[in-house]
């Protein structure tokens, strides 16, 4: 009988307490007495073997790993392995609407959308709507076996999406007994406190077998402002020795005040009865007291002129007249530093799942398994902000208003205004449900060959609430008060603004020092918005694999799969969202759907075995053919070779071609509308006068033959238009993406030093068509590109007449290229140390490249290595050591000192070093009867806070915001 008794669950009951291993022949060798040797299957194929050697890098991380840390979620440990970064999470997501309380991982930081994540090998229903990503929010980590991660040629076996490489998520598959484990943690500093419940169960009986959870968890908020490193904030101003460009001393500087100085924000009621202008604007600015009168803006404790004031040349634009500064945050309109900014968005979750076994007969076993889950979270925001238009002839201007308006001669002032005290601030609820069950058969189909096939269906649906909303019409009519027949009425006017009645149903609303609004104009001009979402996946897949034929080396194994799957999502907003009658927010339906097939085989083929100088070569190819209802017909394929030298030394080598296949979002995003700012135009003779672009020459040559004659300008209409329109949309004409992988591993167990592994991994990716965004930035690259026979000019729309630019649109093109390269060093020793045993485990990533090109023009290559997001080296080591029933544990995780930007230079600012980052985290645990464990633990021992630098101190993507905090667990088991 083909069993399914998996020789790295032995490998990794043996060394549980090493957190995350390596995978190497040696290790199995260690392990092979500790079960009986039966094919396995190993992350990165499905050819089940006789050993854990692999082509391709394969990391692996036990369930225990995670209790270790006190970690209740998936991403919270992935984003602390060398390989990979966060995706979206919590931290991340604070002012996300859609994607709010997301988990999502990122290997070598190609995108979250480049990760596959599996569960037990299959495809797990994606996190949002139309996208691929897996939220890990939806894992419970109590079910959790242990992760595989594997590294460079996934697509091959496993299919699109698997372009940095797979996340093979293994639960447990029975249990005998009952489990429940509760936990909290607690932040030094108040907010962001963590609570978890769970309870796990099962039976391992004859023929059924199962294992079944619910799991709780809840993450509370936290305000920036609840940090004490956030409200000593690093502020920079412009440097008044700064003379010009050249001059070599900084344009910005950091202030050196603790009490810091910051840019004021303009969020209160106010008018201004002139022009700004450049010398002291704010002594035009009046807002009104609680009575509406109007009074002057009050600008705080005061405000301290731009140092460089005196410098400002409208020529060389060495400053920007309206940089103004303010001390403090006690003026009118002042939202305050870090108002409804916050480092963590709440979530809460509960998930029920279950996975089981019944043994048909001898040779065939069904399984099934199951997950539910319920995830919410909730972002604030700042409330509504407007510029209203008050007119000389509305009814609520007082006296004093409008002798300041006479005297100017002014038929209207722009009043700008925050909704703050009127429908309060606007906060986005988003709850997902995800719902994922299937149902398989697997055994034995002869002595040599087995199979496995399963049908899966997957579902979330995700519900998104806007509260604290205005139908912006229905403001402005409300705000146009005049009086009319002798009642005061929302203004019907004609073209020539001329009051000829009054708009039946609209309430009448002074907003001039307004506090509060009464319940029927709350229900004319407030509302709330929705947009119901659900994304459906299925799955048909089939497996056989088997020994072909023996080669004097060994048997000729193979695998060869069969799958369909298809991806089907929906959107439906409310109705005032799909006309675009609020603020902020106008989105379509959305209705895609994407089919697939594919067939796959993969071989391994023995070539020496106990030889000189190799104890074993074995070379594997995989190909999968895939037929995308969309985007049509492609392949994946990958070469290896595993080479044993000596039963110390083991090479291995990989070459892969890997896919990633357009989402629905992508494809089928409907039009929603945008806005960008100022009115550009590379074709404008001026900019072409002014310009030193090296494309110049392109630009006059495509803007002439787009039609617009030498010295072109647009209309001084559509100069003062404000901002310019535009359409987010999807782009069906995309293609798949291919990324070009190669690994070269070396992997040492030297006999003697006696439990010691060395692994050493060179990786290398090249994506060539990589699907980027493209939005207002497509109008230079169009002119500038050799010709108008470009992907970027179809999103450039121009006035046929008038040639003026009428709207553009923000499409996903397959313009971008990314290449990254690096090394990964992994190191594993066991010991006994006095009566106990020591486990060190380290992993490191050396980055060596990481260019990107989001044109595809070869001139437009940067590179990113030694930036914020992409340090030369991240690493993390695992101390522990158990004695008896205890165990102690100790983690260190380190960032390399890196760079904001590598196109720095002194004349910018001083600011660009960030410096080196390193936490520590200790949990102790311990059984204090055979039934019962505690845990206790603390992490961020020393308190590190983000570096104190501009573009760093309040970063909670890639630094610790929380603080220390302490972890208490408990777990019993009877």
């Amino acid at each position: 009988m083909l069993k399914k008794l998996n020789l790295i669950t032995a490998a990794v009951n043996a060394v549980l307490i090493t957190g995350t291993i390596g995978v190497s022949s040696a290790f199995a060798q260690e392990t092979t007495d500790v079960k009986p040797v039966e094919r396995i299957q190993v992350t990165g194929s499905k050819i089940k073997r006789f050993n854990l050697t692999s082509p391709t890098p394969v990391t692996v991380i036990s369930g225990v790993e995670l209790e270790n840390q006190g970690i209740t979620n998936v991403n919270d440990l992935l984003a602390d392995m060398p390989q990979a970064t966060v995706g979206l999470s919590p931290e991340t997501t604070t002012n996300s609407i859609y994607a709010s309380g997301l988990n999502t991982t990122d290997l070598r930081g190609l995108g979250s959308e480049r990760t596959l994540v599996l569960v037990n090998g299959r495809r797990f229903v994606p996190g949002s709507i139309g996208d691929t990503a897996v939220d890990l929010n939806n894992i419970p980590t109590t079910m959790i076996e242990r992760i595989e991660i594997a590294t460079g040629g996934a697509a091959a076996v496993y299919g699109a999406d698997a372009v940095a490489g797979v996340v093979n998520i293994i639960t447990k598959k029975s249990m005998d007994g009952i489990e429940f484990d509760v936990s909290t943690v607690r932040p030094e500093q108040s907010g962001g406190e963590q609570n978890n419940f769970s309870i796990t169960g099962g039976m391992e009986g004859d023929k059924l077998s199962f294992i079944a959870s619910v799991n709780y968890t809840e993450n509370k908020s936290y305000g920036k402002l609840s940090r004490d490193f956030y409200r000593n904030p690093v502020n920079t101003y412009i440097n008044p020795a700064n003379l010009n460009g050249t001059d070599g001393i900084p344009e910005r500087i950091i202030l050196g005040k603790p009490t810091g100085l910051a840019y004021y924000s303009e969020g209160g009621d106010f008018f201004s009865k002139g022009a700004f202008t450049d010398d002291g604007y704010n002594n035009h600015h009046y807002t009104f007291d609680e009575n509406g009168n109007i009074r002057p803006f009050q600008m705080g404790s005061g405000r301290i002129p731009n140092p460089n004031q005196a410098l400002i040349d409208h020529e060389n634009k060495l400053a920007n007249p309206s940089n103004s500064y303010f001390e403090g945050g006690n003026g009118d309109g002042v939202f305050g530093h870090g108002y409804k900014s916050y480092f963590q968005t709440p979530l809460e979750r509960l998930i029920a799942s279950a996975y089981g076994t019944y043994q048909l007969n001898d040779d065939h076993t069904l399984t099934f398994d199951f997950t539910y889950s319920n995830t919410e979270s909730t972002t604030e925001s700042t409330p509504a902000f407007f510029r209203h238009t008050i007119r000389r002839d509305n009814a609520f201007v007082k006296n004093d208003m409008a002798k300041l308006m006479d005297d100017n001669e002014l038929k209207s002032v722009t009043l700008r205004q925050a909704n703050e005290n009127l429908w309060g601030d606007r906060a986005y609820n988003q709850e997902r449900e995800v719902f994922r069950t299937s149902i398989g058969v697997e055994g034995i189909i002869s002595d040599d060959w087995g199979y496995s096939t399963y049908a899966q269906f997957g579902r979330i649906e995700q519900d998104t609430l806007w509260t604290g909303e205005v139908l912006t019409q229905n403001l402005a009519n409300s705000i146009d008060a005049v009086e009319y027949q002798g009642n005061v009425v929302c203004a019907k006017r004609n073209d020539d603004g001329e009051v000829i009645g009054a708009i039946e149903g609209c309430t009448p609303f002074n907003t001039m020092g307004a506090t509060s609004a009464t319940q029927a104009q709350v229900d004319y001009i407030g509302t709330t918005a929705t947009r119901f979402a659900q994304h459906d996946q299925v799955v048909f897949a089939l497996t056989v694999d088997g020994s072909l034929f023996e080669l004097p080396a060994g048997y000729v194994a193979a695998a060869f799969t069969a799958e369909h799957r298809r991806e089907s999502a929906t959107t439906t907003p409310s109705e005032n969202m799909q006309k675009g009658l609020i603020f902020g927010n106008s989105s379509l339906p959305m209705d895609g759907e994407i089919d697939v097939n594919e067939l796959s085989a993969e071989i391994s083929i023995p070539l020496l075995e106990d030889v000189f100088l190799a104890t074993d070569l074995t070379f594997e190819t995989a190909l999968r053919y895939m037929d995308y209802s969309v985007t049509g017909e492609d392949n994946a394929w990958k070469l290896a070779l595993n080479w044993g030298v000596t039963d110390e030394l083991r090479v291995r080598l990989n070459r892969s071609k890997s896919v990633r296949a357009p989402n629905i979002g992508d494809l089928f995003t409907p039009n929603s509308k945008t806005f960008s700012s100022g009115r550009a135009d590379v074709c404008r003779a001026d900019s072409i006068a002014t310009s030193g672009s090296k494309y110049k020459a392109n630009v006059i040559k495509n803007c002439q033959a787009a039609g617009l004659a030498e010295g072109w300008k647009p209309s001084d209409a559509w100069l003062a238009a404000g901002s310019l329109p535009g359409y987010i949309q999807g782009n069906q004409n995309l293609k798949n993406e291919t990324s070009n992988d190669y690994t070269v591993g070396v992997i040492y167990t030297p006999e003697f030093v006696e439990g010691l592994d060395l692994t050493l991994d060179y990786w290398s990716f090249e994506v060539e068509g990589a699907i980027e965004y493209f939005g207002r930035n497509s109008v230079e690259l169009c002119y500038e590109s050799s010709s108008l026979d470009n992907p970027f000019c179809s999103n450039v729309v121009r006035n046929e007449k008038t040639g003026e630019i009428e709207n553009f649109f923000t499409r996903p093109i397959n313009a971008a290229v990314i290449n990254k390269k690096g090394v990964d060093v992994e190191s594993a020793y066991r010991t006994e140390l006095f009566s106990g045993d020591l486990a060190l485990k380290l992993t490191a990533t050396y980055l060596i490249d990481d260019n990107s090109n989001s044109t595809g023009r070869a001139e437009d290559f940067r590179s990113d290595v030694g930036e914020i997001a992409s340090p030369r080296w991240k690493g993390r080591f695992n101390a522990v050591y158990s004695h008896d029933d205890s165990a102690y544990v100790l983690t260190m995780n380190y960032r390399h000192a890196t760079v904001n930007d590598n196109d720095w230079s002194i004349e910018q600012n001083n600011y660009n070093d960030i410096p080196s980052y390193t936490t520590f985290d200790f949990m102790y645990k311990t059984n204090i009867l055979d039934e019962l464990q505690l845990r206790v633990g603390v992490n961020n021992i020393l308190d590190r806070e983000p570096p104190r630098n501009p573009f760093t101190y309040d970063d909670g993507e890639f630094f610790d915001v929380k603080g220390r905090r302490i972890s208490l667990g408990a777990k019993y088991t009877f």
